[in-house]
């Protein structure tokens, strides 16, 4: 009876432990138009995983409920949500429903809005049963946006729906005062529904406008059109890309919309355990919102963001060349999802579970264990636990309570993690430098694709000018029939340029690991200190190289991932050495139990027990504790110890050589990239004198005053000038991205690892 309790006990403990609290989530979406997205499958995937471990997390198709874009309509039915008794949480299910339901006082039941859209509401809501999540962008984010646009603007329009700002004074203020801290002289409120003329009357002399709070997109569009005719440069804060990219500038905040939801579902999570909803914070950290630049609204502004902006914007609007990236974001895309550092992730990935694996031998190890046994007749005979034949079941532990051969095992399994660690942040410098010179290869040849078609344009106008000559008897029909020739050859040539630029553009696909087939346009480099970094100081003053290069070798040694990984692997030896040198007088201590029931004996024998006892007893158990030290391995642990000694004096030579190599990389990077500027600017001078040389010997052949060899030969030096401007150009790029990766630090990414040769200039690029 007293086991049978026990197990009815263990039962209802298991019971208790086992039993899942239902959570039943309800989610409002407000309708959308055909091609919004429908967030319905992130939302229930997001929460149910997050939440799913703990609770029963119910979606009910009855609670999924679509109404009216209208806000009457949404505040009617999520009234009717908030009474329903079979709704414990009420979730938003887009930025129109979020934004309607935190702008209510009171909130009679859990409310979690993830697609919220506020400059000001705080830290945390504030307000009983509410929680949400929003990406606070900032208005020095947005004015430092348009002054990429704008740069000396101090007066802006602020476009709201009729009656917006009236209704939410606290925020109107907020604006305006950010607004003015940040440079803002003169601030101009005005609305617009549908009276275009009314419309057009306020903007006039407007340069810069911000649009918010219109969800139409139909009549959003209509505003826009005056606002591009009018040549103002427009910025939208709308959560709803649809809305907000039609405008020039705005921010990607789709991109993190995983985020957002589930750092809802966390916020859900952590109330459900006991928090407070209006005490959770309900900023997203991370994943800064990336600028949206609408090229096709810039060509009709006819005004072009800065370089540095184009650098991290997402662009759109040019559907018809593809998509346009920059050398920014091919590097974030290339580290995300390049398939060797896919590949090498994984392999870090394993070590992290080797340092688990052998972590797990120091926790307590528990076996199940059942069989029969059968033992000689003198054992049988005797008085013990055993008869001839035995069936029993078991169970067994040990647990280690000090091994300094195992902790030393998982501290070296450490360092020589933290050493991978290092070896994959090398490859990723080296990604960075694939991708660089993959993108520099496609600029090149774009270059080079551009020059061809020129010299192909300029071959047909010189065959016309060649046809001219014929007749007025300057040239004879031979040139023609050259011109002919070298069309054909420059037809050929384009055609290969053509086919050399579509091969780079795979082979830097191929380093971002996507479509091959994918159409994009690279986004041209500018000669300008926000990328150039080291490489616009005068690295031809012998001064100023010695300080360059003496600051650089020390910082690519601080820097060196190689060094560092070296490090922990001298660090991991050493660590073998010392618990070698410990194992002669460190023992094992062990704590054991065991515990087995014999369900049935059989055969002869006399058992300890009373022989006259028909239930015998059934249960043996051993407890103790071990300590272990081993006396004599054959000389196992003094080769050991000679093998690590070996082995930490290998490594700390190899660091040494390795200084050696980092400096000396720079010392040639630095002389490669001086040489480099000087070759890109004697280029450039070289194809200025060719281009005059070729007007004037055009200017003389069409008079007849020179042979088509001379036209020919200057033609061709004028290709070859501008081809060596271009490649000189472009290798000047990729030997500051070797320079940086010699470094160990790429200015584009880490501008501070430069700030003490550039000051205070261009350190925040990305």
């Amino acid at each position: 009876m007293k086991k049978i309790g026990l197990i009815l006990m263990l039962l209802l403990i298991n019971i208790s432990v086992f039993a899942k609290e239902t959570v039943r989530i309800a989610v409002l979406y407000s309708q959308k138009e055909k091609e919004a997205p429908n967030y319905s499958d992130l939302i229930e995937k997001e929460f149910t995983d997050l939440l799913g471990g703990n609770y029963n997390v119910i979606f009910s198709k009855e609670n999924q409920i679509t109404v009216e874009k209208n806000e009457e309509e949404v505040i009617a039915k999520y009234s009717e949500l908030v009474k329903n008794k079979k709704v414990d949480v009420i979730i938003g299910g887009d930025n129109y429903v979020s934004n309607l339901i935190i702008d209510e006082k009171n909130i009679g039941k859990l409310s979690i809005m993830p697609f919220a859209q506020y400059l000001l509401k705080g830290d945390t809501s504030g307000v009983k049963n509410l929680t949400y999540t929003t990406h606070d962008i900032g208005v020095k984010k947005i004015v430092d946006l348009i002054r990429s646009v704008d740069k000396d603007f101090t007066e802006v329009a602020l476009i709201t729906p009729f009656g917006s700002s009236e209704k939410h004074p606290e925020q109107k203020k907020y604006v305006e005062s950010e607004l003015l801290k940040n440079g803002v002289t003169s601030i101009k409120w005005i609305t617009y529904d549908d009276d275009t003329e009314k419309f057009k009357t306020d903007i006039i002399d407007q340069r810069v406008a911000i649009i918010a709070g219109y969800t139409d997109r139909i009549e959003y569009i209509k505003m826009m059109n005056i606002l591009n005719e009018e040549k103002i440069v427009t910025y939208s804060n709308s959560y709803e890309p649809e809305i907000s990219q039609q405008a020039y500038l705005s921010f990607d905040v789709g991109e993190n919309l995983q985020k957002r939801v589930r750092k809802s579902a966390i916020s859900l999570l952590e109330i459900l355990e006991g928090a407070s909803a209006q005490s959770q914070k309900v900023n997203l950290v991370g994943g800064e919102p990336r600028p949206v630049i609408n090229e096709e609204v810039a060509e009709k502004v006819e005004k072009w963001p800065d370089w540095k902006s184009s650098v991290i914007a997402k662009i759109i609007g040019n559907e018809s060349i593809g998509e346009e990236i920059t050398l920014y974001s091919s590097i974030r895309k290339g580290l995300d999802d390049n398939l060797e550092l896919s590949v090498s992730q994984s392999h870090l990935d394993i070590q992290e579970h080797q340092v688990n694996l052998i972590n797990s031998s120091r926790f307590p190890q528990i076996n199940a264990k059942g069989g029969y046994k059968t033992v000689d007749q003198g054992q049988a005979d005797a008085r013990n636990d055993v008869k001839k034949e035995n069936l029993y079941v078991g169970v067994g532990l040990r647990q280690v309570l000090f091994n300094d051969e195992l902790n030393t095992a998982v501290s070296v399994q450490k360092s020589m993690f933290s050493a991978e660690e290092a070896k994959y942040k090398q490859k990723e410098l080296d990604t960075i430098l694939k991708i660089s010179t993959a993108y520099f290869n496609v600029l090149k040849l774009e270059a080079a694709e551009k020059i061809e078609y020129s010299n192909l344009e300029l071959t047909k106008k010189n065959l016309e000018l060649a046809r001219v000559r014929e007749k007025v008897g300057y040239s004879r029909k031979s040139d023609v029939y050259r011109w002919e020739s070298k069309l054909a050859t420059d037809i050929s040539n384009l055609s290969l340029a053509k086919g050399r630029l579509s091969n780079a553009k795979q082979q830097l696909m191929i380093i971002l690991n996507d479509d091959l087939n994918k159409k994009f346009k690279v986004t041209e480099i500018k000669n300008t200190e926000e990328f150039l970094g080291i490489a616009e100081l005068e690295l031809s003053k012998k001064n100023v190289m010695d300080e360059v290069s003496t600051t650089l070798i020390r910082r690519g040694i601080e820097n060196s991932y190689e060094i560092k990984a070296l490090d922990r692997y001298v660090e991991a030896n050493e660590k073998k050495l010392n618990k070698v040198n410990r194992s002669f007088f460190v023992p094992e201590v062990a704590l054991f139990a065991n515990y087995n029931y014999y369900m049935d004996r059989m055969g002869s024998g006399d058992l300890y027990a009373d022989p006259t006892n028909s239930d015998p007893r059934k249960e043996a158990w051993t407890v103790g504790i071990e300590v272990s030290i081993p006396l004599l391995e054959g000389g196992g642990r003094m080769a050991e110890r000679g093998v690590a000694t070996e082995q930490v004096n290998s490594l700390m030579l190899q660091r040494e050589e390795a200084e050696l190599k980092i400096e000396q990389r720079i010392t040639a990077s630095l002389t490669d990239l001086a040489a480099a500027k000087v070759s890109l600017e004697s280029s450039v001078e070289a194809m200025v004198a060719a281009e005059k040389t070729l007007e004037l010997v055009t200017d003389s052949y069409s008079r007849g005053e020179v042979s088509i060899t001379e036209l020919l030969d200057s033609q061709n030096i004028t290709i070859q000038a501008k081809q060596m401007e271009s490649a000189s150009k472009y290798a000047y790029y990729t030997k500051l991205m070797e320079t940086e990766r010699a470094v160990g630090a790429y200015h584009l990414l880490n501008p501070e690892v430069y700030a003490d040769l550039l000051g205070e200039k261009n350190l925040k690029i990305q």
